[in-house]
């Protein structure tokens, strides 16, 4: 590493994790090292020698340089200052691209099915991490408005998520002209990328401390965009964020998952210190209590405690009651790896299988 040059891992080579990559390349002012770490050497080439030909053009300090397939390696390298998640082994593009008896089944439980398999990644990457002193901070890309919950039910520090209540914000400020989100405040989940359903619960919003009557009406733009499309904005608030972290700048900001909370919040970053910034007359436990209502619209909910269950909603669990009835009722959170195993067994079954059902989307 170069003198005062700070580190940084990014986990993936995913639209994401390129879009958030290119988008470091031309925001980050902050001399940095990005090392990229994924399973395809090719892939990982592809995205250093992108971000790294885009900062170099652009003027900023920051070099992308391959990694490997090696997590322990690369999570226990020296002066690491972060690490951004953007990798799980189930990817939510299946459905377009692959689709099978096992995405018509997501289709109809709910996305939150695959919770299990977008920890699987995040999960020994916050475990090498908490082992460091000091620790780096970590992100989570992968269903971080579930799958943040888990790992502080597991005992896994996690700063935040990025995306979900991130892009809603960002689509929200743009619809209403803001310079930035400090006026702005957002509670949403998930399940709020797309319009509710008749009956569920919209987003919640407030500019300048006043609630917006039609939230919904600031995201239609976002909700009619092609859902690839939407990770360029995305990835683009996930430099923001990073950025701010390496130069310890304060941002106004929202993001899933903040310190392992379900759902998404608008927060106040200071360093490395996260705080709810709601408004007046809310409190956290309000607040999360709406977001774990919506979760159910995806299917899963998580106790945040080491004694605590994964638990399922109904149209999920009935759906596990054919297939995979002793999962139905949920497990516990310290079952992780049996649950794990035995919806990988249900998901190699059900992909050798017809779609059938019209899918969901997710």
């Amino acid at each position: 590493m170069l003198p005062s040059e700070r580190r940084i891992v990014v986990i993936g080579t995913g639209a994401l994790a390129r879009s958030t990559c290119y988008s470091l390349a031309t925001a980050c002012s902050v001399p940095a090292r990005v090392d990229v770490v994924g399973r395809d050497p090719g892939r990982i080439d592809e995205v250093c020698y992108v971000a790294g030909a885009r900062a170099a053009v652009t003027g900023r300090p920051v070099r992308f340089v391959p990694g490997t397939g090696d997590l322990e390696a690369a999570l226990t390298a020296p002066d690491l200052d972060g690490v951004l998640v953007c990798a799980s082994t189930q990817s939510p593009w299946e459905r377009r691209t692959e689709p099978s008896a096992w995405t018509a089944l997501l289709g109809r439980a709910g996305f939150g099915l695959t919770l299990p398999f977008q920890a699987e990644l995040a999960l020994p990457a916050g475990r090498l991490l908490a082992a460091r002193t000091p620790r780096p901070w970590l992100l989570n890309a992968c269903f971080p408005d579930a799958v943040n919950p888990l790992l502080a039910a597991l005992g896994v520090p996690v700063l935040a998520g990025i995306g979900n209540v991130g892009l809603l914000a960002a689509s929200a400020q743009a619809a209403l002209g803001l310079p930035d989100q400090s006026r702005l405040r957002l509670v949403a989940h998930h399940v709020h990328l797309h319009a509710p359903a008749p009956g569920a619960a919209e987003a919640l919003a407030w500019v300048d401390d006043e609630p917006v009557a039609d939230p919904g009406s600031l995201l239609a733009a976002q909700r009619a965009t092609d859902r690839a499309e939407l990770n360029h904005v995305t990835g683009h608030t996930a430099a923001l964020l990073i950025t701010a972290l390496l130069a310890g700048t304060p941002l106004d900001t929202h993001l899933p998952g903040p310190h392992g909370l379900p759902g998404g919040y608008p927060v106040r970053l200071h360093g490395t210190s996260l705080t709810l910034r709601l408004p007046p007359g809310l409190d956290e436990p309000s607040v999360v209590a709406f977001n774990e209502r919506a979760a159910l619209a995806d299917g899963v909910t998580v106790d945040r405690d080491p004694g605590g269950w994964v638990r399922f909603a109904p149209a999920t669990s009935a759906e596990l009651a054919e297939l995979a009835p002793d999962l139905a009722a949920g497990f516990p959170v310290a079952d992780l790896d049996s649950a794990t195993a035995e919806l990988g067994a249900l998901r190699d079954r059900l992909r050798a299988e017809p779609a059938g059902r019209l899918q969901g989307a997710v």
